[in-house]
């Protein structure tokens, strides 16, 4: 080893070993730093240990849905005789079924499979007990047994017919561990209509087989799903990935700079010792290591705890990580190099913490520290214009990546830029604050000329809460997003309870009576709908310019009236149905006319005339539209008379029966309905070979009203923010023990002492919680760009929340934790 490299190396030992003696002195300062590396090192690892045991490749994802099959195919006439040679089909039958409950009858999904197949591992977990056989035994989710209160040994009646079986095993299906389910062996299903497939085992020389296409007017179209499909698509991937590196670049800064405001409060409290070190012979860059060599002492010291706490959480917390993730832990391995990388980043982050501090002590004159006069640090406009520069750097690359085609590490560098732009301005900002400190009272003129002579220090803590703000921020923005995405479906009116058409045949007139005096029932409505004519089926052929645009055809209402089409036979009763009012003398008085009610107004013509079509006419009817700009599915979006139906010659059929109510229906009264009806169709013959449901329709959301999970968004971004708060100020405050002494010494009471320190934090968080906006917003924005799924909205309630409350509730902490007796301490200087 040369004499260069031996001093290096030196002069390393020499800064572990005082950075190591001067943590275990600073236990305080060392327990803080250490808990802030910590806690995201912990958190990481056991975040990267599940995935890599969850969702970590798309192999795992088909696993969870397949089993270790290739293919799932519907079995079908032709399939069998298609499979290339070599090849190994299980069956798999999959439906509903009726179980008996003590609450009454419920409907529930099913399997039918042999769960003991290697073709099904993974796709199923056993839990406890066995694989059930024969047609006396079943086996159900956790979930299911959690819903019914059974366990192994119990008996449960099931099927369509009913039968009594005994719980062999308790068996989870692994796409979704909530699911309640029942599985039952291939041989033995629990109805006639379930659907039923093949799960497909390829030989290695036809991977890639598929399916073929059906041929002949009679065939089939053969439904597949190949292990390629069962897993997420590439846009979901590409969204998730971005998602971790937008977290890891947010919480990685955000620990950089709060730790950083610690370093920073350290090496100014260590200045003595480390001027000795200066004063005996070392150079700057050897003192500056000392400092650095502070933060890979407890940046490896949080790296190893945080891996072995972390793996041990893992493993004590699987139980609570699986219902998390709604998928099964099996076959679990420690991804070694990801908690490695861990690690690293952890070890690099105390580092990156420690930088700054040690840059400036290693710059720091030893007399300045020894007994000199203390100057007030002054950046001038180099901060500002650096940081006014990273701020326009990050502003670019968000605007260049955000697009669906962009790239995530820039997006991700962008941030960062931004973030750390934001926070450089923030001493300049501190500093030219100080001159109007002479118009405050006494706590506030103390606290920001105390902030602006040490603007270094205080931009640190600064720093720290602009980061834990900007990630809240983020977050809420994000979820937002992704929350007011607008629903896909609307069915029918909010609170209205649909039937099928055959449900009133199965009920009869009493059996329709009972089920509607266990619903909050205003009226039951059965309608009648227009199946066509001797000439072919009826159907209105024109529809509104709405979806001549590709973009306006796409949304959930034009999608939704692109399926209210069909053509209603009633009357006041229907109107008032459909559009939740009674109906009115003009279109009474239009139905009597032979005219037509629209409820759909697309479907409506300039002229006022609308066309019923069929293969071999056309009748044109004058219109009026009863309705304008809600589209309900399962709803008709015509209506004419019984008069007009039979003069145009059109055959009528039974449609949905629907349950108007007063109120929406609790789940207990939606129990007892569908007990009604599923008893109904039990006592059948034949029985049905699926259960009929009643479905409450889900009704609309309205895009101008914030989501429940903005609120608990809120929540939790405020308990991070006033938690990177407290130790900001924390660390700020104590810069001002020295002050508090000598005012303790002249007479200060109490309340004083308060005020000051609220000050004091009002000044810290007063700064970083405007600039934690400012850095909060460009991120989100660049996410919510990049995504096609979710759409930009402001919850400006949960913004309020995140930027104002805490920092509100930071200060009235301050004031309420000050210690009224303070410790006299020698200033140094």
């Amino acid at each position: 080893m040369t004499g260069r490299a031996a001093e290096y190396a030196g002069s390393w030992r020499t800064a572990i070993r005082i950075a190591r003696r001067s943590a275990w002195r600073n236990k305080g300062r060392s327990t803080l730093i250490l808990l802030m590396l910590f806690l995201p090192a912990c958190a990481a690892t056991i975040l990267v240990a599940s995935w890599a045991n969850l969702s970590g490749t798309s192999a795992q994802e088909a696993d969870f849905n397949m089993g270790r099959a290739d293919l799932i195919v519907d079995d079908v006439d032709g399939v069998l005789a298609s499979l290339p040679s070599g090849s190994r089909t299980l069956p798999l039958a999959t439906g509903r079924t009726v179980v008996d409950t003590v609450d009454g009858l419920a409907s529930y999904e099913y399997e039918a499979v042999d769960v003991t197949d290697p073709l099904t591992t993974r796709k199923y977990v056993t839990r406890a007990g066995t694989a059930p056989h024969g047609t006396g035994e079943v086996a159900v989710s956790r979930a299911l047994a959690d819903d019914l209160g059974i366990g192994l040994g119990d008996h449960v009646n099931a099927g369509m017919p009913q039968r009594r079986m005994t719980v062999a095993g308790i068996i989870d299906v692994s796409r979704s561990l909530s699911l309640p389910a029942l599985v039952v062996p291939a041989d033995a299903p629990l109805s006639t209509g379930a659907r039923r497939h093949l799960m497909v085992d390829l030989p290695d020389s036809a991977s890639t087989w598929t399916p073929p296409e059906p041929t002949g007017p009679d065939s089939l179209m053969v439904g597949s799903m190949s292990r390629a499909g069962a897993g997420p698509s590439v846009e979901q991937r590409a969204l998730e990935v971005a998602a971790a590196t937008l977290v890891t670049a947010f919480a990685g800064a955000q620990v950089v700079l709060l730790a950083g405001a610690a370093f920073m409060v350290g090496a100014r409290r260590q200045r003595r010792e480390l001027a000795t070190v200066a004063s005996v012979g070392a150079t700057g860059r050897q003192v500056g290591r000392i400092v650095l060599a502070g933060g890979l002492v407890l940046g490896a010291g949080a790296a190893i705890a945080g891996a072995i706490v972390g793996l041990l959480t893992f493993e004590l917390a699987g139980p609570t990580i699986e219902r998390v993730a709604d998928h099964p832990l099996v076959d679990v391995a420690i991804p070694w190099w990801q908690v490695t990388v861990v690690a690293a980043l952890t070890v690099a982050i105390g580092l990156l913490a420690a930088l700054l501090p040690a840059r400036s002590v290693g710059r720091r004159p030893v007399r300045a520290e020894l007994g000199g006069p203390r100057g007030g640090s002054r950046s001038g406009l180099q901060g500002l214009v650096v940081g006014l520069v990273l701020v326009a750097v990050g502003t670019v690359a968000l605007v260049v990546a955000a697009t669906p085609n962009g790239r995530v590490e820039l997006i991700a560098a962008g941030t960062v830029a931004q973030l750390l732009g934001v926070v450089g301005c923030g001493p300049t900002l501190i500093r030219g604050c100080g001159r109007f400190a002479a118009n405050l009272p006494l706590a506030g003129r103390l606290a920001l000329r105390h902030a602006a002579r040490n603007q270094l220090r205080t931009g640190a803590a600064v720093a720290a809460v602009t980061a834990a703000v900007a990630g809240s921020v983020a977050l809420t923005l994000v979820g937002a997003a992704q929350g007011e995405t607008p629903p896909v479906r609307s069915e029918a009116r909010p609170g209205q309870i649909l039937l099928p058409a055959q449900a009133s045949d199965l009920l009869g007139p009493d059996g329709v009576r009972r089920l509607a005096q266990a619903l909050p029932t205003r009226a039951t409505t059965q309608l009648r709908l227009v199946a066509g004519s001797p000439d072919g089926e009826v159907f209105i052929p024109m529809l509104h310019d709405l979806f001549d645009d590709p973009e306006t055809a796409e949304t959930p209402a034009a999608m939704n009236a692109m399926e209210q089409r069909g053509i209603a036979v009633g009357d006041a009763e229907t109107i008032r149905m459909v559009t939740g009012r009674e109906a009115t003398g003009a279109e009474l008085g239009l139905l009597r006319q032979g005219g037509l009610v629209l409820f759909n107004d697309t479907l409506m013509s300039q002229d006022s005339q609308v066309s019923l079509a069929t293969n071999g006419r056309q009748d044109r009817l004058p219109a009026m539209v009863a309705s304008r700009g809600e589209y309900f599915t399962s709803l008709p979006g015509a209506l004419i008379s019984e008069t007009t139906a039979g003069r145009l010659g059109y055959t009528v059929t039974p449609g949905n029966l629907v349950v108007e109510t007063t109120r929406v229906a609790r789940p207990d009264e939606l129990a007892r309905a569908t007990t009604v009806l599923l008893r109904a169709q039990l006592d059948a013959t034949p029985v049905p070979g699926a259960p009929v449901e009643v479905k409450l329709a889900a009704g609309r959301v309205r895009t101008d009203e914030t989501n429940a999970m903005f609120y608990v968004l809120a929540a939790i971004s405020m308990v991070i923010t006033v938690t990177a708060s407290i130790v900001a100020v924390g660390l700020a405050a104590s810069e001002l023990r020295g002050d508090l002494s000598t005012m303790t010494a002249v007479g200060a009471t109490p309340r004083i002492r308060r005020r000051i320190a609220a000050a004091q934090a009002a000044v810290v968080v007063g700064f970083g919680a405007p600039l934690g906006l400012l850095a909060g917003i460009g991120p989100a924005a660049g996410y919510v760009a990049y995504s096609t799924e979710i759409d930009w909205h402001t919850p400006w309630r949960a913004l309020f929340a995140v930027v104002v409350l805490p920092p509100v509730l930071a200060v009235l902490l301050a004031w309420a934790f000050h210690r009224n007796r303070f410790p006299l301490v020698r200033r140094t200087h």
